[in-house]
């Protein structure tokens, strides 16, 4: 019975030594002392610290051209396939047009008709008419002429009393007369030239014009027969068959450049200050392990979507186009990241994030080790960090050496059953 009393008091007294060795265990844990401690060390550096902004996205095709019917059309053949390169003007498909021939014909005609009638009306007949109204305003200028010198001859035969005062009232009639005839002549001429002629010709002008509007309006409606690239690079996909009607405003092919490249990256709200249009950008793909130059060229003006949050947290982003230097490399859809540059300091005075403390009241401090070897904390003022290394503004020099101190986690139940051992 003694011997099991002591045999207990002894068990007993081991669970109690055992339980406060892992409130110790704990307690360290918890408030970790500079005695108390294993610590490595770094020499504090001077270099260059940078943060940036960050922001996700996609690689798009700079330039992508879907190919619209922009009438109902029936393709009469394709001229390329898909995967083919293109370049501007090369034929992509011709369009049957046969149903439009006949009106396209008959157009044609009137026009020819028209510029027919305007040569005669401009150079035929009414020219011809000109010409002989000339003749007679001639003949009428000299037999008026003639009739005034020979009234002046009268004149003076008479005021010589040569002549009898009824020879000198006849000529003086007849001189009235082809003055008369002279004037209608030329007025008829003048009217002719200036009011009838001209109507005729503008009549004949307006009619070819109408023609050829006519024409045009006909040729539109029935559309070139042959379509064009409008932009160079690959026939991505085709939507429409041959001698299949296409809808209007149905798509028939998509044409996409893919010599040039674009990340399309999401910008929150709260961040557009850091984005502008020129504004030089490095793009990431991790999955070429490659960063690229960019320059942001486009930013949306209205959101594109909203984040998943409650109605009061929801929060918009825009969408930024960047221009992708030299990414010949590159395929849509992958993945990116694009960094814009936000701080910079140089020659800035560097220690590692884990070697920087904190106090109970978030004051930020180093350890240091002083002549006899003793650990201790010193006070610092921080600026730029970069998620890796923090700027020490005061505090620390340049070479001096930083204690960082090395946390061994132990676990409770793991302290027990090491005893228990």
């Amino acid at each position: 019975m003694n011997n099991n009393k002591k045999g207990n008091t002894k068990l007993i007294i081991f669970i109690v030594a055992a339980v406060l060795i892992v409130a110790l265990v704990v307690l360290n844990y918890n408030k970790p002392s500079p005695e108390s401690q294993n610590y490595t060390s770094e020499i504090s550096k001077k270099a260059n610290i940078e943060t940036y902004y960050s922001f996700t996205g996609n690689i798009e095709s700079k330039d992508e051209k879907q190919i619209i019917a922009d009438r109902m059309l029936k393709i009469k053949e394709f001229h390329v396939n898909e995967g083919d390169i293109v370049h501007v003007g090369d034929v992509l498909y011709t369009v049957d047009i046969s149903d439009m021939d006949a009106s396209l014909k008959q157009a044609a005609a009137s026009v020819e008709l028209a510029q027919i009638n305007y040569e005669n009306a401009k150079g035929g007949m009414a020219e011809q008419q000109l010409l002989q109204l000339e003749s007679a305003v001639s003949s009428a200028k000299l037999s008026y002429d003639d009739a005034a010198k020979n009234l002046e001859r009268i004149q003076s035969l008479y005021d010589e009393g040569g002549i009898a005062e009824q020879a000198l009232e006849q000529a003086k009639s007849q001189n009235a007369m082809a003055k008369q005839q002279y004037e209608t002549a030329v007025a008829t001429y003048n009217l002719t030239k200036d009011k009838q002629i001209n109507v005729g010709i503008e009549t004949a002008e307006a009619q070819l014009k109408q023609a050829q509007a006519a024409y045009e309006t006909v040729k539109k409606q029935a559309g070139d027969p042959e379509v064009l690239a409008a932009v160079s690079g690959e026939v991505k996909k085709i939507y429409a068959s041959e001698n299949i009607t296409a809808m209007a405003g149905s798509p028939v092919m998509d044409i996409v450049d893919y010599s040039e490249m674009k990340a399309v990256v999401k910008v929150d709200e709260y961040d557009m200050g850091a984005v502008s249009v020129g504004r030089n950008v490095t793009v990431r793909v991790d999955a070429l392990d490659k960063d690229y130059n960019g320059v942001i060229t486009k930013i949306s003006k209205e959101a594109a979507t909203s984040k998943i949050g409650t109605s009061l947290n929801e929060i918009s982003y825009y969408l930024a186009d960047i221009t992708v230097e030299d990414g010949s490399d590159l395929y849509t859809g992958m993945s990116v990241e694009a960094r814009v540059l936000n701080q910079s300091v140089e020659d800035a005075v560097l220690i590692s994030m884990k070697a920087l403390q904190f106090d109970n009241e978030n004051n930020p401090f180093v350890y240091f080790k002083n002549e006899k070897g003793e650990i201790y904390q010193k006070q610092v003022q921080i600026g730029v960090n970069d998620g890796v290394n923090v700027q020490i503004t005061e505090g620390v020099q340049e070479g001096e050496e930083i204690y960082v101190p090395v946390k061994a986690v132990v676990m409770p139940g793991q302290m027990m059953m090491g005893g228990e051992m």
